[in-house]
């Protein structure tokens, strides 16, 4: 993997220290056996037993997957956990935002929240893409609290100072201020922004990584795919009552399909799944072949994206790009989930959003007949996220009972590679750490060996 770094350890440390010693001894990893160890020492050492109690509960998923451990309860369900990894995973690291489709012509606005956080995406007037702190320089109001069409400026509702699009100051009504005093007052812009796959990434640290580091080898993976020209077909958002790893885990979790998915199952059969892995900040698989099955994802019902390989053509990509943001890839469409926490653990605002590239429409579909199938589609996609919203929330309900007891779940190597990964990615994200690759199972070369096969 990339050489990552986001923090020092040192920091890291610190962080959790301070978040420990503002409250009280049991209740950052309350375990009855972890509180013990807590309430035998001084309570000037109370803060360093805390952090040990954190490295203790994590060093177990930090094992290999077959000696691992699912993360504790706590790490889904604690007020103080969730604030300091809302620092360090969306403070730190590249994180996905947005789709440029959301904001195609100049004048558009869209506000990202993620947790206490806010940021405002803006598309210029000179097609620029742009991202601010949703604050004003003044005295850090909110500037912006809804998406928009056409703006032709951002103007905060406290004492009406104007901003452009791209986020220089315009005017401080009814007061007059120099030129020279503007130019240093415009909007705190983010330090990173790039776009890949038609999503759109932030970074707030004031010197980014770079963000080829996080996509490794997946520009390669998906070099046949035009990702860049997909047209949005429809989107849904969701407000979800669980942690938002939970839903990253749910989506590379392809055990639970047979029991939560009955329609997907037919199409997409739990056997038929492969690793898809390689060197980046990703998880990867693969479905293969996929099964038509008169539903409405059948291969047959849009074009395929133009020069896929055969196996490539039969086949459903699964990728989540950490921390945020799933992507399942037909041979035909394309559909992303956006998942950004809330300010309140264990509340997620989740974004679905069904995409097209251009060339889908079959050749002898008029318009309407292309929009119902999309639309049939949509409804599709749709009902399986559904479904997995309420095994989200049972599976939050779950940890927050277990969230006293001792009580880590277990992996199943074979279908849990992928959970056991991205755990171990948010663990080294809070150590400002690259993931230890010593730890991960030596994956099956399946559909990378068919690739070759066809060259």
């Amino acid at each position: 993997m990339a050489s990552v770094v986001t923090r020092s350890t040192k920091h890291f440390q610190f962080e959790f220290v301070r978040l420990a010693a503002r409250c009280s001894a049991t209740a950052v990893f309350n375990t009855s056996r972890q509180a013990d160890k807590i309430q035998n020492v001084p309570m000037h050492a109370k803060t360093r037993s805390m952090s040990t109690v954190y490295q203790e509960l994590a060093s177990v998923t930090r094992a290999p997957v077959h000696e691992a451990k699912s993360l504790h309860p706590n790490f889904y369900t604690n007020d103080d956990y969730a604030k300091a990894e809302r620092e360090s995973v969306f403070g730190q690291n590249w994180f996905a935002a947005a789709h440029a489709a959301e904001l195609p012509n100049p004048g558009d606005v869209k506000v990202v929240d993620v947790g206490s956080g806010s940021y405002i995406l803006t598309r210029d007037k000179t097609g620029k893409l742009n991202a601010f702190h949703n604050a004003c320089r003044h005295r850090g109001a909110r500037v912006c609290s809804s998406d928009q069409t056409g703006c032709k400026q951002l103007v905060c509702p406290y004492h009406w100072w104007a901003y452009r699009l791209d986020g220089t100051l315009k005017s401080t009504p009814p007061a007059s201020t120099t030129k020279d005093r503007k130019d240093t007052l415009g909007l705190r812009r983010v330090p990173g922004v790039e776009t890949f796959a038609g999503l759109v990434f932030l970074n707030c640290s004031p010197e980014p990584m770079p963000f080829a580091d996080v996509l490794g080898d997946l520009p390669e993976k998906l070099k046949r795919y035009d990702l860049s020209s997909l047209e949005m077909y429809g989107k849904k958002t969701y407000s979800i009552a669980g942690d938002w790893k939970l839903l990253a885990e749910n989506f590379i979790d392809f055990y639970h399909v047979n029991a939560v998915h009955p329609t997907l199952a037919k199409f997409s059969k739990v056997s038929d799944h492969h690793p898809y892995q390689g060197k980046g900040e990703y998880v990867g698989f693969v479905t293969t072949p996929l099964t038509n099955s008169g539903g409405p994802g059948d291969l047959d019902r849009f074009n395929s994206f133009p020069g896929l390989k055969h196996v490539e053509s039969q086949s459903a990509l699964f990728f989540h790009i950490f921390p945020n943001v799933s992507i399942t890839i037909y041979p035909h469409s394309v559909y992303t989930l956006i998942m950004l926490p809330s300010e309140e653990v264990g509340k997620t605002h989740e974004q679905l959003t069904v995409m097209m590239p251009p060339g889908a429409k079959k050749e002898q579909d008029d318009e309407d007949v292309y929009k119902q199938k999309c639309q049939d589609l949509m409804d599709f996609v749709v009902q399986v996220n559904d479904e997995d919203v309420v095994a989200v929330e049972n599976l939050q309900k779950g940890l927050r009972s277990s969230q006293s007891s001792s009580m880590q779940g277990e992996f199943l190597p074979e279908y849990d590679w992928s959970i056991h990964r991205f755990q171990n990615m948010v663990i080294s994200r809070m150590h400002g750490e690259n993931i230890d690759q010593e730890i991960e199972l030596q994956l099956s070369k399946k559909f990378e060996d068919a690739l070759l096969a066809e060259a």
